[in-house]
């Protein structure tokens, strides 16, 4: 320990021994030969022996003035050298790396210079320990060092970098007591740590401060300029840097300065797509001298490519003298973020043949690019070689690898990759979040529930969910999980999960795509009423403007699937702009309906605004005709596909035809299209050819396509019931119970027809002969009613769809407890008289039931919408809008 002790008024000499490098030496040894063995130590154990022997000599112990010496500079800090034995110890730590011992000596010399202060706080950064860098400053204080005006923005830089806002105000009002408020090096760090802490409003008022002071230079206008940058702000920061063009130009400045300046707004033109700005800038930068640097260089080609136009960031690219791994990668990563994936792909196979290090965003870009190409499978390949490689992922490319489990299904890889990110740290368990690593962390997560979801393991993507605290949910966990439950899963979910997300407290506002997927669940279970407020959100809400594709095409999709296409039409005319899924999808709308005529008058229409119609617009086309009894005018535009837009026809476009011609009762025509396809039939074509057998009890040739299937593995449940219809239509009982038999054996269920519902008191499901719901016997008793009536009105059950071997009795009774029939005569006790009535049921509508419907449509002061599996049927005083055409 060092003590202030009585001056000595004679020069001081001590006897020394036993110490490594001065052993047997046992003489009388003065301060300066102590400072000489303190510069031979080279280990830690060598300076705690000198210490201890500095120590038991109470050579410490003498004043500082003392003990004056002379030592060389430090290795590290060639400036810096130690002018006492304290500090001759202390710089002895450091040169052997012992942080922890040189601030237990420095703590005890009296008095303690700050510079040694500063040189620990600096290694302590330079670890990235910067929270011990912090509490080494706080040691600095309880110490009696003031800190001085290389102190602070070391310490400063360690808030901005942790981030701890609480630290970093804290000293920011150390600064102000000890009059530093004017050092323009001290506030520019100031302006940096609050940037850092996310308080661009302080980072703000402390660059005004500097500004008044007139003590501003190019570097608080970086700070702040890069400030509005990180924080979202790039019109601020554009006329930010605006300013500093014509204030800074008379101050001190330097190249090094110009390149920051550029480096930093860059980003900014990048985030607007502002490419006039762009290049305003890169002739700044060539006028200046300045393009040459690889870091202007690189930054021009990214800006360039983030703005769209890659011909400007392929010239930048090429006029570069000296490119780095980083150029290489900009250039990879415009082609890819362009859609240019076949340049990127040749740019990334010629970085190799050259020899070029491939870092993590190199091999990143790729996987991005093949991801969102669509190619799975080209992405796990990639992954796999940089994993051979020896380059390690980091959490963008996880989240590219799981979008490539999560486009080709492939669960096996998707989980091996979460075990990987586990492993690796990629991914925590704690599920803290908060920081900068958290923020990574988060998005990892967000991948994880969206490959789980599009694999369909929803009770792991749940799981996921679940473990984030609601707090830390952003808008994407919560899209990607309602999107998974709306595409892929149980859209009552996706509807739950909605109300939840809108919910106090945490609430979170929908952007564009989680509305569109609530839409989509929406449209799933015809929920007209949630749909129609969701309709009212986005109204209310301006900010989907710019998002109008998105929105307004699924409202198309909405209505149209939730029975009112009218409406959906209103939608498509306030639309200020449409693109091809928004013609489609009026097409589509309109043909579910049956009304082919206003679907053709889309379809022409389209082609007047100047879109050129592609395989999906004739797809719906045929649809349309299909099911509008439109047979000449769907064949004719069978043909013109290829003869007038040159649009090869499919497999798909073949099934629509076969089911047009099917329905007209052609089925001999249709059996000779499949025969005469160019392409081998695919699944589709043979459940059309199958669909088309029930309808005209073709039992020959309806085997036949199942064998199809068969062979082909596409047989599923819907395909049995189909030959089990046809073979009870035929009365061939035997084959029915056969098939029923091999269904069983092969572990196929038959999915049980449900109708469902809305009431007043929300939507109600029924099952065949379903008696669980508490109006029940209410709704028999009314069905028993309404079916007594409309017989005598004439009508008459059609018992060749009640599919069983028993008597005709029995044949009706089974026919009366069918689900939408039961769905029907709920709708009818809690509907409000004259407003439409909505089913819908998830297989086709029985003949028999759409029978009955069309009669009590005559009776009943309501419309009847029922929506099957294949289309829509508005029954209204005794007509459908099929024409009995279905």
């Amino acid at each position: 320990m060092l003590f202030y002790l009585q001056k000595v008024t004679k020069p001081i000499r001590v006897r020394f021994s036993s110490v490594a490098n001065a052993a047997g030496f046992c003489r009388d040894v003065s301060p300066v030969h102590f400072a000489a063995l303190l510069k031979e130590c080279r280990s830690v154990n060598a300076v705690h022996q000198v210490h201890q022997q500095l120590i038991s000599s109470g050579l410490l112990s003498y004043p500082a003035s003392l003990l004056e010496v002379s030592f060389p500079p430090l290795p590290s800090q060639p400036f810096l050298s130690p002018r006492s034995l304290g500090t001759g110890v202390v710089a002895a730590y450091l040169a052997c790396g012992s942080t922890h011992d040189a601030l237990s000596v420095l703590e005890h010399v009296v008095p303690s210079p700050a510079v040694w202060w500063n040189l620990l706080i600096r290694e302590h950064i330079k670890e990235g320990h910067l929270d011990h860098a912090i509490a080494v400053s706080c040691r600095m204080l309880r110490a009696g060092t003031r800190p001085d005006h290389f102190t602070l923005p070391h310490i400063l830089k360690a808030c901005g970098g942790l981030p701890s806002y609480r630290c970093g105000i804290t000293f920011h009002g150390l600064i102000c007591c000890n009059g530093f408020e004017s050092n323009v090096f001290i506030c520019n760090a100031l302006v940096a740590m609050y940037a850092r802490c996310g308080s661009l409003e302080e980072a703000s008022l402390v660059f005004e401060e500097i500004a008044q002071r007139g003590i501003d230079d190019v570097i608080s206008w970086n700070s702040i300029v890069a400030a509005h940058v990180k924080h979202n702000s790039p019109r601020t920061a554009l006329d930010m840097f605006s300013k500093m063009a014509m204030i800074v130009h008379e101050k001190a400045t330097n190249d090094r300065s110009d390149i920051i300046s550029i480096v930093n707004i860059l980003p900014a033109c990048a985030s607007l797509k502002a490419l006039p700005r762009t290049r305003e800038i890169h002739g700044n930068a060539i006028r200046h001298g300045t393009f040459p640097d690889v870091f202007v260089g690189n930054a021009l080609v990214d800006t360039y490519a983030k703005c769209g136009s890659m011909k400007d960031a392929v010239k930048v690219f090429s006029m570069m003298e000296i490119k780095d791994v980083v150029s290489w990668n900009a250039i990879v990563t415009g082609y890819s973020q362009s859609g240019n994936f076949e340049a990127a792909f040749e740019t990334f196979k010629n970085m190799r043949n050259e020899n070029i290090s491939l870092d993590v965003v190199t091999w990143t870009a790729v996987i991005a690019g093949y991801a969102q190409r669509g190619c799975g499978q080209e992405a796990l390949n990639v992954f796999r070689q940089m994993l051979f490689s020896g380059s390690e992922p980091n959490s963008v490319t996880i989240i590219s690898v799981l979008s490539a489990c999560a486009s080709l299904g492939a669960h096996s890889q998707g989980m091996e990759t979460h075990a990987y990110s586990l492993k690796n740290c990629l991914l925590s368990l704690d599920n803290h979040f908060g920081g900068t690593d958290d923020e990574e962390d988060l998005m990892v997560h967000n991948a994880l529930i969206d490959m789980y979801s599009k694999c369909r393991i929803f009770k792991a993507a749940r799981s996921i969910f679940d473990s984030i605290p609601r707090k830390e949910r952003n808008i994407v966990t919560w899209t990607v999980m309602i999107g998974g439950y709306a595409q892929y899963g149980d859209s009552n979910d996706a509807l739950e999960l909605f109300s939840q997300m809108l919910s106090k407290p945490h609430a979170v506002a929908p952007n564009a795509f989680t509305v569109s997927c609530i839409l989509m669940a929406c449209a799933h279970l015809s929920a007209l009423r949630v749909g129609k407020q969701i309709h009212a959100y986005v109204v209310r809400q301006h900010q989907y403007e710019a998002s109008t594709y998105f929105v307004a095409n699924c409202l198309i999709d909405m209505y149209s699937k939730c029975g009112d296409v009218d409406t959906a039409r209103y939608v498509f005319d306030g639309m200020s702009q449409r693109n091809d899924i928004s013609w489609t999808s009026m097409m589509a709308g309109y043909g579910m309906h049956g009304r082919g005529n206003e679907a053709l008058e889309i379809f022409d229409k389209m082609q007047m605004a100047g879109f050129v119609p592609d395989d999906i617009s004739f797809l719906v086309v045929l649809y349309a005709c299909s099911h509008s009894r439109m047979i000449d005018r769907g064949l004719d535009y069978f043909d013109s596909m290829s003869r007038d837009y040159g649009v090869a026809a499919s497999a798909e476009h073949y099934a629509c035809v076969i089911d047009l011609l099917a329905r007209s009762g052609q089925i001999d025509r249709a059996w000779n299209i499949v025969k005469d396809m160019p392409m081998e039939p695919t699944a589709v074509v043979w459940v059309a050819l199958l669909s088309a057998c029930r309808v005209h009890s073709n039992v020959e040739l309806a085997e036949y396509a199942l064998n199809k299937l068969v062979e082909m593995n596409a047989e599923n449940d819907g395909s049995y019931t189909l030959i089990s219809n046809i073979y009870a239509n035929a009365r061939r009982w035997k084959d029915v119970a056969r098939i029923r038999n091999l269904m069983k054996n092969s572990g196929i269920k038959k999915r049980p027809g449900c109708s469902w519902v809305q009431g007043k008191k929300g939507t109600a499901s029924f099952f065949v002969g379903d008696r669980s719901h508490s109006l029940s016997p209410q709704i028999y008793a009314l069905l028993e009613r309404l079916i007594d009536r409309i017989k005598s009105m004439g009508y008459v059950p059609e018992t060749n769809f009640a599919l069983h071997d028993v008597d005709e009795e029995e044949k009706n009774n089974l026919l009366a407890e069918h689900s939408e029939k039961l769905a029907l005569a709920y709708g009818l006790l809690t509907t409000s008289p004259g407003c439409p009535i909505r089913i819908t049921k998830n297989l086709r509508v029985c003949g028999d039931c759409h029978s009955a419907f069309t009669y009590i449509s005559k009776i009943v002061d309501h419309e009847i919408i029922v929506r099957d599996s294949s289309r829509f049927h508005h029954f209204k005083n005794g007509v459908c809008s099929c024409g009995d055409y279905w």
